[in-house]
């Protein structure tokens, strides 16, 4: 028998599994010619596209176009609010809840929480001044041991809520108040050092017209958006704040990423502290206690979800934005610094029932898929 006969004796009816990837395959050619004949699809792919990472990111979106309001709203009020001048100042205010706001991120993407943020703050301020005594001859060697007892702070608590499985918000709370107590202590419940005079002139000079602080931050942002968007340890901690069960089932250590997030929030909440006392050219016991709430609320206004697995750091520095203009809109019309205060609190609230929602939400969702999965299945 010739080819041609053989080819003419092909059966008219396939196989099934041939029908199949034959049926597939033109298919999938014919879809090959409705692309390329029809480009305006792809251009509704591209819009389909944009209009999934507008959700995605929608909480964040909202939050820079909060910040854009608040500041409209302020130009509009008085007259130099726009003024570069205001703005530096702005920015520099916002550098302090920023750079204790990365800490913060990384807790709160595990579903956890730092509260040791105050007095790990103060800690690190009235160590370093007292130790210093006004002079800048051995600030290399007090810093790293400021740096040292941070990494220590974070472990204790990173340890507690890991390993030991205590809440996170008992442990920080517990080790705020713990530090609380050591540093009255340790200075007898006041403290009468000035901070060196080249730490005062270092953090308050400026690099091409932006403030040192400010330059802090942006280094903290680099670092902070790289670390969760470009690095393994990043997806990690994604998957251990979506669902830690589910990372351990896929290889992650758990506990080892848990524990990072608190000493990278005592190192920031340190870092904060050195800044924020040359900045004011002191160190006093109480000059933590605005930032007990300040870095969380700034994570939860920046769209990250409270109970963990969703957000970003870009984010954060949106909220970091938000609540400084708040504090400087405020005094502006009516209300008092306990007024600020009371805002905060509202704004915190306000970002714990609209995470509730958004996981209530969700969690109907998921419910959903696996009913119209089941009934598929059978139907099937």
């Amino acid at each position: 028998m010739t080819d041609q006969e053989r080819e003419g004796a092909t059966p008219a009816v396939l196989p099934e599994d041939d029908r199949r990837a034959a049926d597939t395959g033109e298919a999938a050619a014919g879809a090959d010619e409705a692309a390329s004949a029809n480009p305006e699809g792809e251009q509704a792919g591209g819009y389909a596209g944009l209009a999934g990472l507008a959700r995605r990111y929608r909480p964040t979106i909202i939050a820079y176009g909060l910040v854009l309001v608040l500041f409209a709203i302020g130009t509009i009020h008085t007259p130099g609010f726009a003024g570069w001048t205001n703005i530096r100042t702005l920015l520099v205010f916002g550098s302090f809840i920023g750079i204790i706001g990365f800490g913060q991120t990384l807790c709160i993407l595990t579903g956890g929480i730092d509260l040791s943020v105050p007095w790990t703050l103060t800690g690190a301020a009235v160590l370093s001044s007292v130790l210093l005594k006004g002079s800048d001859a051995n600030f290399v060697p007090v810093c790293l041991l400021v740096a040292g007892l941070a990494i220590g702070i974070g472990l204790i608590n990173g340890i507690g809520v890991a390993y030991v499985g205590v809440p996170p918000i008992i442990m920080t709370l517990g080790m705020n108040g713990a530090l609380q107590g050591l540093l009255l202590v340790y200075t007898n419940g006041g403290i009468s050092s000035s901070p060196p005079q080249g730490l005062v002139n270092a953090v308050t000079d400026q690099v091409l017209g932006i403030p040192v602080i400010l330059l802090s931050w942006i280094v903290v942002a680099v670092i902070a958006i790289v670390l969760l968007s470009a690095t393994t340890f990043g997806r990690r901690l994604y998957a251990v704040g979506t669902n830690a069960s589910a990372a351990k089932l896929a290889g992650v250590r758990v506990q080892r990423v848990l524990l990072v997030p608190y000493i990278v929030s005592a190192l920031g909440a340190s870092l904060a502290g050195l800044l924020l006392m040359g900045f004011t050219g002191q160190a006093y016991l109480t000059m933590g206690d605005p930032y007990l709430f300040t870095g969380a609320v700034a994570v939860a206004v920046g769209g990250t979800s409270i109970l963990g697995g969703k957000g970003h750091y870009v984010g954060t520095i949106a909220g970091a934005l938000i609540l400084t203009l708040v504090s400087a809109l405020l005094p502006l019309f009516w209300t008092s610094a306990a007024g600020v205060q009371i805002a905060d609190g509202a704004i915190l609230l306000g970002a714990v029932y609209a995470a509730g929602r958004r996981a209530r939400g969700n969690g109907t969702g998921w419910l959903r898929h696996s009913l119209a999965s089941f009934v598929a299945g059978n139907k099937a």
